[in-house]
């Protein structure tokens, strides 16, 4: 009876050990890389050109993508890269919907399952665009603490926009209320990002500050 207990003890730790192991691993090496959902419209870092790059830090300028999605960068030491282009409709006039662009970059922390993204302040951009906004199109200076909650990253094998590949791999985040975002497919490893350190420094006075 002792002897099986032993090696019941071992065998939990060895299991236990093992998990630790593979929850390290997954922190570390596979949450590498950019994700984007969709079809991968839209994407952080930059393309071959302007017209592929979502969002230019530089001239402070957006490039709206075909479609709407969502795409998240992340380093091995800790720098992240994120990229949104949303847009909201009103039921009772339809004609009046809301679109915005947001760019942002900075570092990130892990936590168990959850990221927490500290952004450099002085960096980021929203753009809001609608037919019945005044103006129709305002820009703005963006910087908001994110968390990813209850991370997970793991193989689809039910791909609809990529029906050419067997399996991809997918980052599925939640919101801190709990909402899933949507799923994003792995595009790029090593990640497609713009420069990781900050760019500008947030000025005293200049809009959004």
């Amino acid at each position: 009876m002792k002897l099986h207990i032993v090696v019941s003890v071992l065998l939990i730790s060895l299991v236990g050990s093992s998990l630790a192991q593979m929850a390290q691993g997954l922190r570390k090496l596979d949450l590498e890389g950019t994700w984007s959902s969709g079809s991968g419209s839209v994407l952080t870092g930059q393309g071959s050109g302007e017209s592929d790059t979502f969002f230019n830090p530089m001239r402070r300028k957006f490039t709206v993508p075909k479609t709407s999605g969502y795409s998240y960068s992340f380093t091995r030491d800790g720098f992240f890269e994120m990229a949104q282009f949303t847009y909201n409709s009103s039921g009772r006039e339809p004609e009046c919907f809301t679109a915005s662009l947001k760019w942002q970059h900075g570092t990130y922390t892990l936590e168990g399952s959850n990221i927490h993204m500290k952004p450099y302040e002085g960096d980021g951009a929203i753009q809001v665009m609608g037919k019945c906004e005044d103006p129709q199109v305002k820009m703005d200076y963006y910087s908001e603490n994110e968390i990813g909650a209850n991370i997970t990253v793991y193989t689809d094998t039910d791909i609809v926009f990529y029906s050419e590949l067997d399996s991809m791999k997918v980052l599925q985040m939640h919101a801190f209320d709990g909402r899933p975002l949507p799923k994003m497919y792995l595009l790029y490893r090593p990640p497609r990002m713009m420069p990781t350190q900050s760019i500008f420094k947030k000025v005293i006075g200049a809009p959004g500050t």
